[in-house]
């Protein structure tokens, strides 16, 4: 006696899974091919960024040589310059100066002398304060454009939280409830 394991499509239907094998694999391929489709408009995003204006580059190029960070965020450096072109018309034309001080060896320190020797010393250091505290102006119409992304928490990242209002920090929330019988606990008190 000869068994016929091959399903009819009629018995797929009538195991209620309604689906097979082949459609399972076909399904997850068309998933991951959208996944990936996706995200190629927000790297792209970012690659515009740099290869967008002359002034989104220059501003790129003078921020990674003054802070000396060679991974500048293309997208926070968009905020930056947004923020500043809306406070100085005349940025765009400060930054392209600024950035044709640049030498292709430049440390920080020499390149701030050639920027100061240059009458742009305030300017670049409007750029450092900046990055460094995440705002621009130092008035009560000041930006606050990155908080968390600010250069001034990068160098204790890695021990300590951002501070916040919520000393725990970020999501601190999610933690799950500590017991309230614990003695411990209530010994800390």
């Amino acid at each position: 006696m000869k068994q016929n394991f091959e399903q009819s499509p009629s018995d797929v239907i009538g195991n209620g899974t309604g689906s097979s094998r082949r459609d399972f694999i076909r399904s997850a391929l068309v998933i991951s091919v959208a996944g990936i489709a996706a995200s190629l408009p927000l790297q792209s995003f970012a690659d515009s960024v740099i290869r967008g204006s002359d002034a989104a580059r220059d501003f790129i190029r003078v921020s990674q040589t003054i802070t000396e960070h060679k991974h500048i965020s293309p997208q926070l450096a968009s905020h930056f310059l947004s923020a500043f072109s809306q406070r100085d018309p005349q940025f765009n034309s400060k930054i392209s100066r600024l950035a044709a001080v640049i030498q292709p060896s430049d440390t920080a320190v020499a390149f701030k002398q050639r920027a100061v020797a240059a009458g742009l010393g305030n300017f670049l250091q409007d750029i450092v304060t900046a990055w460094y505290t995440g705002t621009l102006g130092d008035d009560y119409k000041g930006t606050l454009v990155a908080y968390k992304e600010a250069l001034m928490y990068a160098t204790v990242s890695d021990g300590l939280v951002v501070p916040t209002y919520c000393g725990n920090g970020p999501l601190w929330w999610t933690a799950p409830v500590p017991d309230p019988l614990d003695p411990e606990l209530i010994d800390n008190l």
